[in-house]
């Protein structure tokens, strides 16, 4: 389903060995090419967002976001392993698998919850997905 990609200059960036901190799992150890970031500041909540993602050697992507208001952090790491009909989501800690089906649904669920200022429906959605991988 995904495009296998090397790098964020058609592979010619440089391995790069990170380490991504987590305070919701382990921290991720990374050792691949940085595929993109992101940073922005919303004026409106004070909150500093800052992405990172990467493409490991193996194809998996490592992803990484902090947050912070004053000095109030958050900080969470991902690795996602990419399969013919499913994803596999882990912080070091939990790690769930996905149909690309399910990864969508979830996705409209989450972007109409965050329209409607409803979390509830992602927090129901997300337990209900969690109790059927126990």
């Amino acid at each position: 389903m995904s495009k296998k990609m090397d790098g964020g200059n058609n592979g010619t960036d440089p391995i790069l060995n990170v380490n991504l901190p987590n305070d919701f799992g382990v921290d991720q150890s990374v050792s691949g090419h940085l595929v993109g970031e992101e940073m922005y500041f919303d004026d409106n909540s004070g909150m500093l967002t800052m992405e990172k993602l990467y493409r490991e050697e193996d194809g998996k992507l490592a992803y990484g976001i902090i947050s912070a208001i004053g000095h109030a952090r958050e900080r969470r790491a991902y690795k996602i392993e990419e399969r013919e009909d499913s994803c596999i989501a882990t912080n070091g800690s939990l790690t769930l698998e996905f149909s690309y089906d399910e990864l969508f649904e979830l996705l409209a669920v989450a972007m109409e919850s965050e329209k409607e200022s409803v979390s509830r429906q992602v927090s129901e959605q997300v337990r209900r997905r969690l109790a059927a991988n126990e």
